[in-house]
């Protein structure tokens, strides 16, 4: 009964391995993302969001690389009860 256990355990393990395999790695230039907070749009075309713990004047704030700006970093400061979604969207 331990060789099936053993079995059963190694081909849970490969299927996870595989499923997992397509995650991360490389960047897809023809992703991007769109941040919506309420009902207007705060970025869109972000290549990447950070979104830190820590509050900055009380406020959370949400880090990205500007799509209008190469090679700065832009950042929005959340109002409290405010809530925001981060999507993917397709670039062009």
């Amino acid at each position: 009964m331990g060789t099936w256990g053993g079995a059963i355990a190694r081909m849970i393990l490969s299927v996870l391995l595989l499923s997992l395999a397509g995650c991360g790695g490389s960047k897809s230039s023809s992703l991007t993302l769109t941040v919506t907070c309420g009902d207007g749009t705060e970025v869109n075309g972000a290549t990447s969001i950070d979104v830190p713990g820590d509050l900055a004047n009380g406020r959370a704030t949400v880090n990205f690389p500007d799509p209008a700006n190469p090679g700065k970093t832009g950042t929005i400061a959340i109002q409290p009860g405010r809530h925001c979604k981060i999507v993917p969207a397709a670039g062009g």
